[in-house]
């Protein structure tokens, strides 16, 4: 087997997460039509599902998609799981994170979640540490970290916003603003300090943010220089969310190189079947768990056709990863694969998660 790339190395407001038609609110390259997206996912769906709940298979009526809750690049995957008169717990709905070496189901502990209908969740406009609220029925849920919980159960803060309300409004106001201009700054600015509030901001987090929108702010030093880096990096999102909320912008998906080429609809079952198992993926240094070899390989069956590679590419490349052929033999077949293969498992392994 040649090594090279994972083998060189051994190798509109409610953006949707629960059902196929309010996920496609999702940005997403073109050429990965939602079709193949689905498929992957579900493909995905039903290993993890079979593990979290001892049932095989994934029922009729079932279905999983991809939604990046963390604008990473590599999605997480919520599926739901049919099953007549479900008292949800191993039915109904589940979302799977990467978490460390293992995929994590991470709505277990909010009561009810399991049960509430696909057409009542989606994605909230805003982020809480690093992830993505979401809107479940009457419920929001938030990150905590490691999980997602009833958002009212997180502590909130309340602030003296006088100062930061007035350098807010002076920082994004022009010199001559247009009719309108100033009602819509104080709007923002007004909705980034509610969100510092029901997101744990401390008063110091705020003043030292407040301090940083200066004109002539002469930035820190040291651990104060990695203080506020935080607390800014914190406040970007922040205002990104408050700017999705009010349709001015959208969240910006992560970097990707993906390919440019178009693809049709792609069966990638044996793919997915063969590329976990397989030393060279497993023994790689970031991948390391059979968890992280699955979404890796995810990766992989949605970016390959993205740089060319066809459902008899991808069916050979299943072979190659159950080493029933060799380079040369796929060579002879078609030159452009290996190619193609290496440029998505370079764009795949290079924005990998961390550990």
């Amino acid at each position: 087997m040649r090594l090279f790339s994972i083998r060189a190395t051994v190798f509109a407001l409610a953006l949707a997460c629960a059902s196929p038609d309010m996920a496609a609110a999702q940005q997403q390259p073109e050429n990965i039509p939602w079709e193949n997206s689905t498929a992957i996912a579900q493909k995905m769906a039903t290993v993890l599902l079979e593990r979290q709940t001892g049932s095989k298979g994934l029922p009729l009526t079932s279905f999983a998609i991809e939604v990046d809750l963390n604008l990473d690049g590599f999605p997480e995957i919520f599926a739901y799981r049919y099953a007549p008169s479900c008292d949800g717990t191993n039915c109904g709905n589940f979302l799977f994170v990467l978490e460390g070496d293992s995929y994590q189901e991470v709505l277990g502990d909010i009561p009810g979640a399991r049960l509430v209908p696909q057409d009542k969740i989606g994605l909230s406009a805003f982020k809480r540490n690093g992830f993505l609220d979401i809107q479940s029925d009457q419920m929001t849920i938030g990150w905590d970290g490691k999980r997602y919980l009833d958002a009212s159960s997180f502590p909130a803060s309340s602030l003296d916003g006088a100062a930061f309300l007035a350098a807010c409004q002076k920082s994004k106001s022009n010199e001559q603003p247009a009719e309108g201009e100033a009602e819509r700054v104080n709007t923002e600015c007004q909705c980034q300090l509610n969100r510092f509030q029901v997101t744990s901001f401390s008063q110091s987090d705020l003043d030292m943010y407040t301090a940083s929108l200066a004109e002539n702010f002469e930035y820190p030093t040291g651990e104060k220089w990695t203080a506020l880096l935080a607390v800014q990096n914190n406040a970007k999102d922040v205002g990104t969310g408050c700017d999705v909320a009010s349709g001015k912008s959208q969240w910006p998906p992560a970097y990707f190189n993906h390919g440019d080429q178009p693809q049709q609809k792609l069966n990638f079952d044996g793919f997915l079947d063969a590329c976990p198992a397989q030393t060279f993926i497993l023994s790689n240094h970031k991948i390391g768990s059979p968890d992280r070899a699955l979404s890796l390989c995810g990766c992989l069956a949605r970016e390959m056709p993205t740089q060319g590679i066809s459902q008899e590419g991808l069916d050979l490349m299943a072979q190659y990863y159950r080493d029933e052929i060799s380079d040369a033999d796929i060579e002879a077949q078609d030159v452009d694969i290996l190619a193609f293969h290496d440029k998505a498992s370079e764009a795949c392994l290079s924005q990998f998660p961390a550990k």
